[in-house]
């Protein structure tokens, strides 16, 4: 449900609301099929990274996994106490740090928190990741404002594979 006086066809509030810009829909689609397919960085990081930025923000709909990922259902619950939590892994760690930073304060990203990502996962996988949390964060933050809720039944958290 959204509070737009028009919608587009489509199979979800997402496909309904985003369709009304198609090729927008279809750049956004194909960039975030990079961030998944085209990166260095384990989907299983990217997942977490993304369920969290979601709560961060306060995105419901934008809260739940991937169709197929590796994703665990007790790291997912634990995903709030990760910083203490032993489910998570240094990489996953310095991921989530560097995202819940990068949701909260870009601007604060510190220099330690930039190059411990870089150690796990390469300056290009700090890049991807940058890339990838500015795609979670403002779409996520696009849902919110534009009141796109997610479907009865059908999951509508886009990770861009049709566009591939």
């Amino acid at each position: 449900m959204t509070w737009l006086p028009a919608a587009a066809g489509g199979e979800t509030p997402l496909d309904r609301v985003f369709g009304l810009c198609p090729e927008l829909y279809a750049d956004y689609r194909t960039f975030l099929s990079h961030c998944w397919s085209r990166s260095q960085i384990d989907p299983t990081v990217l997942d977490l990274c993304s369920v969290r930025v979601a709560h961060l923000v306060g995105c419901e709909a934008d809260r739940v996994v991937r169709d197929g990922t590796a994703l665990d259902e007790r790291k997912l619950s634990a995903l709030p106490a990760w910083p203490t939590s032993p489910l998570f892994t240094a990489c996953e760690r310095a991921c989530l740090n560097f995202a819940e930073q990068f949701v909260m304060d870009p601007h604060g990203i510190s220099d330690a928190q930039a190059a411990e990502v870089s150690a796990h996962l390469g300056p290009a996988g700090l890049v991807a990741l940058t890339e990838a949390l500015a795609l979670f964060e403002g779409f996520a933050r696009f849902r919110l404002i534009l009141g796109v809720e997610a479907g009865p039944g059908v999951p509508d958290r886009n990770d861009g594979r049709a566009a591939e």
